[in-house]
C-alpha cells in the first residue's frame, strides 16, 4: 500500500486512511439511505437513531394511529415507569442457610442464593404488544 500511494510518512498513511475510511461509509450510508428511502420514504439522516427509523416506519407501515394522552397525569404516569440501563448486583461472598443443605441450622433464618441470567430483555419488551389508545 506505501509503494501504490507513494506514501513517504506515518501522517501520509494516516490522511490515506481517514480518507478512505470516511468515503467507504458515506458510501455505505447513502447505499442504506436509497434502500430506506425506496421502502418506507424515509430519510435515515433526518432521524437520530435506528431504533428512532424504525419506529417511524413501523408506524408508517401499519398506518396505525396513536392516540394522545388527555391530561398531563397520564403523561406522568408512564414518564415514572421508564427504567434503563445496565441491572448488576456484585456481592464477593454469600452464606446461605436453607433446608436442603447438610449444614441447615434450623435455629436461624432462612437465606437462598439466587442466579438469574436475564438476556435480551430490550428485545424482549420491543416484541410486546405496545398500547395506542384508549388510555385511562
Amino acid at each position: 500500500m506505501w509503494s501504490t500511494f507513494k506514501i513517504k510518512s506515518l501522517g501520509e498513511y494516516h490522511d490515506l486512511y481517514v480518507a478512505s475510511d470516511v468515503l467507504l461509509l458515506a458510501d455505505v450510508f447513502e447505499n442504506f439511505r436509497k434502500i430506506c428511502l425506496t421502502n418506507y420514504e424515509l430519510d435515515p439522516a433526518h432521524l437520530i437513531t435506528s431504533p428512532c427509523l424504525a419506529w417511524q416506519a413501523c408506524l408508517k407501515m401499519s398506518q396505525q394511529l396513536l392516540e394522545l394522552f388527555a391530561n398531563i397525569n397520564m403523561h406522568l404516569f408512564i414518564e415514572k415507569g421508564i427504567r434503563g440501563g445496565i441491572s448488576t448486583i456484585c456481592k464477593k461472598y454469600a452464606r446461605t442457610n436453607n433446608r436442603y443443605l447438610e449444614n441447615y441450622d434450623p435455629s436461624s433464618p432462612s437465606k437462598y442464593i439466587i442466579y438469574l441470567d436475564a438476556n435480551n430483555l430490550y428485545g424482549w419488551a420491543m416484541s410486546q404488544a405496545l398500547p395506542y389508545g384508549d388510555f385511562k
